[in-house]
């Protein structure tokens, strides 16, 4: 069976759901131990809080060696490279999630959770998956349902790179806003 990465990106922060990601974590490694898990950004202000759900992070993944903590990383774009499905889980709304349309652009699948603008991304079980917001044991369920089904998890990637080319690449914004202001100007 392939050796499958999945990536959480983001920085490290209660609302940014990692704790949701190491449980969903603890719950497929049993039945997928050739599967890696990456936790990929760090605490970003360094408050006493942050840094504090940091170590409580590090300490529900301690002994656990399919969880790596790759810390903060500059060129995230070279990272998905080498991931094959992206979580966004996110336990409260966000307005847009950056990292969502570049795991699409990457042409990999995303699961993400179903509150504030990545529902507005993401088509569930077409361009994307959605899940229920801190609800690790579904986010186990999704993820198992995308590793198992190699057909779903081909469409996924592949509509989710489609939505991001008609939607979001950076040449047909421009020329939307350009269209737009030329339509508008008095």
């Amino acid at each position: 069976m392939k050796e499958y990465k999945i990536a959480i990106i983001g920085q490290i922060a209660k609302w940014k759901g990692q704790e949701i990601f190491i449980k969903a974590a603890k719950l497929l490694h049993p039945k997928y131990p050739f599967i890696q898990f990456l936790i990929i950004g760090d605490v970003l202000f360094k408050k006493k809080e942050e840094l504090q759900y940091k170590q409580e992070l590090m300490e529900l993944a301690d002994q656990c060696d399919y969880i790596e903590f790759l810390g903060h990383q500059e060129n995230v774009l070279e990272l998905l490279k080498d991931i094959d499905i992206l979580v966004h889980a996110s336990i409260r709304e966000e307005p847009f999630g950056r990292v969502i349309i570049e795991g699409m652009a990457s042409n990999i699948p995303v699961i993400v959770s179903g509150i504030g603008g990545p529902v507005e991304l993401v088509e569930d079980n077409i361009s994307g998956i959605i899940y229920e917001p801190g609800n690790y044991q579904q986010l186990a369920e999704k993820l198992d349902e995308l590793i198992r089904d190699e057909h779903k998890y081909k469409l996924i990637a592949n509509n989710g790179y489609q939505r991001f080319k008609d939607n979001f690449d950076i040449r047909r914004t421009v020329s939307t806003v350009e269209n737009y202001i030329i339509a508008n100007a008095k």
